[in-house]
């Protein structure tokens, strides 16, 4: 006895109904999706933007002290934008560079000052204030780092501006 099977055109696969369905589901999702996506960028953007500034300045004073040297962090080609530099003045040694800021992202010093420097002792030479900003970015992800005689850097956390 031979059991023969039915089959039809249509029992494999999605139909068009299904597939719109499922399409206009992910659009949705999508559409609510990218916005956060982009604000969790531009807030990775600023935690990592400010966590290098922050271990430059310790770098450059660890060094300043272990060299027995004045350790300069200065701009490259004149602008802060361009990234920075960090220099040994005694042997002219560049220690560490730092390649273009990303866009959206700014370093001010408060008091205009072009480069930050270590003494030998690990004190600073011109105290200051320096605020990183990340444009878009959410939440308190800004810092803003307080050079003080000592050497000490003191970090607050700033609200981002949008």
């Amino acid at each position: 006895m031979a059991q023969t099977m039915k089959s039809s055109a249509f029992s494999n696969g999605f139909t068009l109904l299904e597939l719109m369905v499922t399409l206009t589901i992910v659009g949705i999702v999508a559409a609510i999706a990218i916005p956060s996506m982009s604000g969790m960028v531009n807030n990775s953007r600023a935690e990592r933007i400010t966590e290098l500034f922050e271990l430059d300045l310790q770098f450059s004073r660890s060094h300043a002290i272990s060299r027995g040297d004045t350790v300069r962090i200065s701009p490259r080609n004149g602008d802060i934008a361009n990234g920075w530099q960090i220099v040994a003045e005694g042997s002219g040694d560049i220690l560490r560079q730092r390649g273009a800021l990303d866009d959206g992202v700014t370093i001010i010093s408060a008091n205009g000052l072009n480069t930050v420097a270590f003494t030998p002792t690990g004190q600073i030479e011109a105290t200051d204030t320096i605020t990183v900003r990340t444009s878009g970015c959410t939440g308190n992800e800004d810092k803003q780092f307080s050079l003080l005689i000592s050497g000490q850097i003191a970090v607050t956390e700033l609200a981002c501006i949008q």
